[in-house]
């Protein structure tokens, strides 16, 4: 490494350690004004601040990684002294998805192979053909009220832990 390189490691190492301080200074500083006689929209300032702060992190780390590509060039993946893996993926992102057609094709596919070709035998019920289904859409949620509309509980097939109220900040228009 060279004394320009060491010097830069050293100024980002300082950088974060102060970063890490001031955020557990913020945290500290967030609960006293919580838990003094503060009014609650001097306490939501606050709470916009952060909420702001950690858009410009999350802004920062999409740079951060678009660096590194470039730096990693045709390397697809390399392990930091730490032992921390970082590898390069490729993929696309996928949106405004046809759900429906999509569903009626792989459905007709499961149909398909439901059916032995050579002798005509259904080979699968049609719960199995549903259960096959998950071979090709991964369910990232599933519908509580919906279920419960058909008499099914949710909360006999998950784990369900205790409920938590959440903040949402919405831009002011």
């Amino acid at each position: 490494m060279t004394e320009n390189n060491t010097d830069l490691f050293q100024q980002w190492n300082t950088l974060v350690q102060d970063i890490e301080r001031s955020f557990i200074d913020a945290q500290n500083i967030f609960r006293a004004i919580c838990e003094s006689d503060t009014q609650i929209v001097e306490a939501g300032n606050a709470l916009v601040d952060i909420h702001t702060l950690k858009t410009n992190v999350g802004l920062l780390y999409e740079d951060a990684c678009g660096l590194m590509i470039t730096k990693m060039g045709d390397v697809p993946e390399t392990t930091t002294a730490a032992g921390h893996l970082i590898e390069k993926k490729d993929g696309s992102d996928r949106k405004k998805w046809d759900h429906e057609n999509l569903a009626k094709n792989v459905a007709s596919r499961i149909n398909d192979m439901a059916i032995n070709l050579e002798t005509g035998e259904v080979i699968m019920s049609p719960q199995d053909m549903m259960l096959k289904l998950l071979d090709f859409a991964a369910v990232s949620y599933w519908r509580v009220r919906e279920l419960g509309k058909i008499g099914i509980s949710a909360d006999e097939f998950c784990e369900v832990s205790e409920g938590k109220t959440n903040i949402i900040i919405r831009k002011a228009k």
